[in-house]
């Protein structure tokens, strides 16, 4: 059920995309970027993902790849602040509610990938022929701005991994070695020699 929820919300990214409309965030809910001086660890999980508060809009797709290009270079501005942040601190998590963050960069890339994939399926030259029949300069410039908006989604995926990376990063190991809790080498030692004893050998 899923895989074909999917591919439906593919070929419906696909058919505006043929009408020459591109998915991209609402810039209502992008963040300002005193946003990491507010609240550095809350409100940038939503503007790193395409899951927004009020959703996507669809812009001619010449505008999409520059509309876009703005936000990342803002979410990349805010994501390099936090990282500087926790440097600064020295220890801690990336953000303060680091299991939503990580759901929302998994939902984040899911919706990435399915406008990726729904790019690829344009850009074969049937469709972009259908979109555009006998116009081949009209062919040229759609492909051309295909292209541009189907980077710069990459561009936001990456990153998305970024961000996840980054909070694999911060955070503590599940588990470590204590050297405290470890034998000391008479006690190894004390141990090999009883086992021997206990075998027959000669100590």
């Amino acid at each position: 059920m899923a895989k074909k929820s999917t591919q439906t919300t593919v070929a419906a990214i696909a058919a505006s995309l043929m009408a020459s409309l591109a998915p991209v965030p609402a810039q209502s809910t992008t963040l300002p970027v005193t946003a990491v001086e507010v609240s550095a660890n809350h409100g940038v999980a939503a503007s790193l993902t395409f899951n927004l508060p009020s959703g996507q809009i669809f812009l001619p797709l010449e505008e999409a790849a520059d509309y876009l290009n703005h936000i990342n270079d803002r979410q990349r501005f805010l994501l390099n602040a936090l990282v500087r942040e926790r440097q600064d601190k020295g220890k801690g998590p990336l953000f303060d509610k680091t299991a939503q963050m990580k759901r929302l960069c998994v939902q984040g890339l899911q919706n990435h990938i399915r406008i990726k994939e729904a790019v690829q399926m344009v850009m074969k030259s049937e469709n972009i022929y259908k979109a555009f029949p006998g116009d081949l300069k009209q062919q040229a410039k759609y492909k051309a701005d295909l292209l541009r908006f189907g980077r710069a989604v990459a561009q936001g995926e990456f990153i998305l991994r970024d961000t996840l990376s980054l909070i694999a990063q911060s955070e503590a190991p599940e588990s470590t070695v204590r050297l405290a809790d470890m034998p000391a080498d008479e006690e190894v030692k004390a141990w090999i020699a009883a086992e021997h004893k206990n075998l027959g050998l000669a100590v």
